[in-house]
Protein backbone atom coordinates (compact mmCIF):
# COMPACT_ATOMS: atom_id res chain seq x y z
CA UNK A 1 0.00 0.00 0.00
CA UNK A 2 2.09 3.31 -0.89
CA UNK A 3 1.33 5.79 1.94
CA UNK A 4 0.55 9.83 1.24
CA UNK A 5 4.58 10.21 1.78
CA UNK A 6 5.09 7.55 -0.90
CA UNK A 7 3.19 9.27 -4.06
CA UNK A 8 4.92 12.52 -2.85
CA UNK A 9 8.37 11.00 -3.39
CA UNK A 10 7.31 9.16 -6.59
CA UNK A 11 7.21 12.30 -8.13
CA UNK A 12 10.62 12.90 -7.57
CA UNK A 13 12.17 9.28 -7.72
CA UNK A 14 11.65 6.69 -10.86
CA UNK A 15 9.94 3.53 -9.08
CA UNK A 16 12.92 1.39 -9.34
CA UNK A 17 15.25 3.79 -7.15
CA UNK A 18 11.72 4.37 -4.88
CA UNK A 19 11.99 1.09 -4.06
CA UNK A 20 15.45 0.81 -3.59
CA UNK A 21 15.00 3.58 -1.70
CA UNK A 22 12.28 2.32 0.53
CA UNK A 23 14.56 -1.31 0.72
CA UNK A 24 17.43 0.75 2.03
CA UNK A 25 15.33 2.23 4.43
CA UNK A 26 13.83 -0.90 6.03
CA UNK A 27 16.96 -2.45 6.30
CA UNK A 28 20.35 -0.90 6.08
CA UNK A 29 23.10 -1.85 5.11
CA UNK A 30 22.45 -3.90 2.15
CA UNK A 31 24.38 -5.31 -0.48
CA UNK A 32 23.18 -5.68 -4.26
CA UNK A 33 22.00 -9.06 -3.95
CA UNK A 34 19.68 -8.09 -0.54
CA UNK A 35 18.34 -5.33 -1.84
CA UNK A 36 17.36 -7.35 -5.52
CA UNK A 37 15.53 -9.92 -3.07
CA UNK A 38 13.35 -7.00 -1.15
CA UNK A 39 12.58 -4.78 -4.08
CA UNK A 40 9.10 -6.09 -5.82
CA UNK A 41 9.16 -7.96 -9.30
CA UNK A 42 12.29 -9.38 -10.62
CA UNK A 43 15.19 -7.26 -11.01
CA UNK A 44 18.47 -7.79 -12.90
CA UNK A 45 20.91 -7.51 -10.68
CA UNK A 46 23.02 -5.31 -12.50
CA UNK A 47 19.98 -3.39 -13.14
CA UNK A 48 19.40 -2.73 -9.50
CA UNK A 49 23.49 -1.79 -9.07
CA UNK A 50 23.26 0.35 -11.57
CA UNK A 51 19.97 2.03 -9.45
CA UNK A 52 22.25 2.13 -6.04
CA UNK A 53 25.39 3.69 -7.93
CA UNK A 54 23.28 6.35 -9.61
CA UNK A 55 21.34 7.00 -6.14
CA UNK A 56 25.02 7.29 -4.36
CA UNK A 57 26.46 9.63 -7.40
CA UNK A 58 22.89 12.15 -6.36
CA UNK A 59 23.83 11.40 -2.71
CA UNK A 60 20.44 9.58 -1.97
CA UNK A 61 22.68 6.10 -0.65
CA UNK A 62 25.90 5.89 0.64
CA UNK A 63 27.93 2.67 0.14
CA UNK A 64 31.60 1.28 1.68
CA UNK A 65 33.46 -1.56 0.53
CA UNK A 66 32.79 -4.69 2.60
CA UNK A 67 34.84 -7.62 1.66
CA UNK A 68 34.36 -8.10 -2.39
CA UNK A 69 31.46 -6.27 -1.70
CA UNK A 70 30.38 -2.65 -1.43
CA UNK A 71 26.87 -2.14 1.01
CA UNK A 72 24.64 0.85 0.93
CA UNK A 73 22.30 2.98 2.96
CA UNK A 74 20.52 5.88 2.93
CA UNK A 75 21.98 9.27 3.17
CA UNK A 76 18.75 10.47 4.74
CA UNK A 77 15.61 9.11 6.52
CA UNK A 78 12.64 8.98 4.23
CA UNK A 79 11.60 12.23 6.16
CA UNK A 80 14.64 14.16 5.27
CA UNK A 81 14.60 13.52 2.06
CA UNK A 82 10.80 14.79 1.46
CA UNK A 83 11.80 17.69 3.79
CA UNK A 84 14.85 18.56 1.13
CA UNK A 85 12.21 17.91 -1.56
CA UNK A 86 9.65 20.14 -0.60
CA UNK A 87 12.14 22.79 -0.03
CA UNK A 88 13.45 22.53 -3.02
CA UNK A 89 10.06 22.65 -4.90
CA UNK A 90 8.69 25.40 -3.33
CA UNK A 91 12.10 27.71 -3.72
CA UNK A 92 11.72 27.06 -7.58
CA UNK A 93 8.03 27.92 -7.37
CA UNK A 94 9.19 30.98 -5.87
CA UNK A 95 12.13 31.75 -7.72
CA UNK A 96 9.71 31.44 -11.21
CA UNK A 97 6.05 32.40 -10.16
CA UNK A 98 7.17 34.93 -7.58
CA UNK A 99 4.36 36.56 -5.31
CA UNK A 100 1.75 34.64 -7.69
CA UNK A 101 3.57 31.45 -5.97
CA UNK A 102 2.85 32.75 -2.71
CA UNK A 103 -0.64 33.76 -3.22
CA UNK A 104 -1.88 30.64 -4.43
CA UNK A 105 0.05 28.57 -1.77
CA UNK A 106 -2.33 30.66 0.39
CA UNK A 107 -5.04 30.04 -1.53
CA UNK A 108 -4.37 25.84 -0.83
CA UNK A 109 -3.96 26.32 2.85
CA UNK A 110 -6.80 28.69 4.12
CA UNK A 111 -9.15 25.95 3.73
CA UNK A 112 -7.23 23.95 6.61
CA UNK A 113 -7.17 25.31 10.19
CA UNK A 114 -4.74 23.61 11.32
CA UNK A 115 -2.27 24.55 8.22
CA UNK A 116 -3.33 27.99 8.71
CA UNK A 117 -2.52 28.29 12.48
CA UNK A 118 0.51 27.18 11.15
CA UNK A 119 1.08 29.44 8.79
CA UNK A 120 0.63 32.52 10.90
CA UNK A 121 2.41 31.40 13.42
CA UNK A 122 5.50 30.81 11.21
CA UNK A 123 5.16 34.57 9.61
CA UNK A 124 4.34 35.83 13.36
CA UNK A 125 8.03 34.27 14.38
CA UNK A 126 9.62 35.56 11.04
CA UNK A 127 8.33 39.41 11.45
CA UNK A 128 9.68 38.92 15.14
CA UNK A 129 12.86 38.09 14.23
CA UNK A 130 13.08 40.96 11.48
CA UNK A 131 12.04 43.79 14.32
CA UNK A 132 14.93 41.86 16.39
CA UNK A 133 16.79 42.62 13.55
Amino acid sequence: MTSPQDSRLAAHFGPLELAVLEACWSSPPLDVAECCRLVDGPQAYTTVKTVMERLVAKGHLRRRKESRAYVYWPAATREEVADSLAAASSQRLVEDFGPLAVVHFVDAVKGDPEQLAHLKALLDRIAADEERR
